[in-house]
Order: C-alpha cells, then sequence, then structure tokens
C-alpha cells in the first residue's frame, strides 16, 4: 500500500463506542431535521402535519395509524420507530466513515440518504401492506431522506464533543 492510502478495512474493524455514541446522538439529531423537513413538506403539499410521523407507525398500529388528527398513541409510536431506526442508521454511518473530514461525511450523507431511499423505502417499507397501500411517490421521499443524510454530518459535532476536541 502506498504512503497516503487509506485501508477502509483497518476503518472498518475498529472498535469505536465513542464513535457510536456521536453516531447515534448524530442519528438522533438527522431523525428530528428530517421529521421536521417532512412535515414542512407535508404542509406545502397540502397533506396532514402529523403524516409522516404517524406513517411510520403504520407497520405496528394497522391503517388505524394514519387517522386524521392528533392520534397521540400513532404519534408517539411513529416518532419512537423513527427516531431509534435514525439512531441505528447513525451508529452504522458513524462506524463506517471513520473520519471528521466534512467533505468526506457530506459525500457520505448523500449517498447515505439515496441508499436510504433505495432499500429502506423502495424496497422494504413497500413490504408492508399498508405502507404500500398509500401510493405514496417515491420521488416525494427522496428529498427527506437526502436531508437525513446530509444531517448525519452531525456526526463529528458529537464526536468532537464527546473526546474534547481531540481529533
Amino acid at each position: 500500500m502506498e504512503s497516503g492510502d487509506t485501508n477502509l478495512v483497518e476503518i472498518w474493524l475498529r472498535r469505536d463506542p465513542i464513535r457510536w455514541l456521536a453516531g447515534a446522538m448524530a442519528g438522533l439529531f438527522a431523525g428530528i431535521v428530517m421529521i421536521g423537513f417532512a412535515m414542512v413538506l407535508c404542509v406545502v403539499l397540502g397533506t396532514e402535519v402529523w403524516f409522516p410521523i404517524k406513517l411510520a407507525a403504520l407497520p405496528i398500529l394497522g391503517s388505524s395509524a394514519t387517522e386524521y388528527g392528533m392520534h397521540v398513541p400513532a404519534i408517539l409510536v411513529g416518532l419512537v420507530t423513527l427516531e431509534a431506526l435514525a439512531a441505528f442508521l447513525g451508529v452504522i454511518y458513524a462506524h463506517f466513515t471513520g473520519t471528521n473530514s466534512l467533505p468526506a461525511l457530506l459525500a457520505m450523507g448523500f449517498v447515505w440518504g439515496t441508499f436510504s431511499w433505495i432499500f429502506i423505502n423502495n424496497l422494504f417499507m413497500q413490504s408492508f401492506t399498508t405502507i404500500s397501500a398509500l401510493r405514496i411517490a417515491p420521488g416525494v421521499v427522496f428529498p427527506i431522506v437526502v436531508v437525513f443524510g446530509l444531517s448525519l454530518t452531525s456526526v463529528v459535532f458529537f464526536d468532537r464533543a464527546l473526546r474534547g476536541n481531540r481529533t
């Protein structure tokens, strides 16, 4: 290997609990940003503001989750589901990026958002009949998951805060 080359396998095999915690925190933050963006988008498109959160509750609560109005159980279940998934994806993102270089994190954030759109939204989520029956246009979801991916770059802030700026 030439000098200056990055050994990805070495980065991916590294055990770094602080980085994982920073990733979970970045995931929670990115989840909130994503939810906020999705809620604004719903209002602009003339849909109920709570719809993005209730959508995440559909696989657990069934079709009643998306009833119009302040359906508190659906909102709580959806919020917990979205944030748990966001934290998990944040840990994975932080582990596999292994850097605090903002340009690299932004590029990987876009890739992560695109990955989420293809595999989570267009494939996995469509396996739930309650979600696929809604026929949500995939193009509407793309900017939402890209905002999530780009917001994961906040891992640099959380990593530095947890390490005391020693990176």
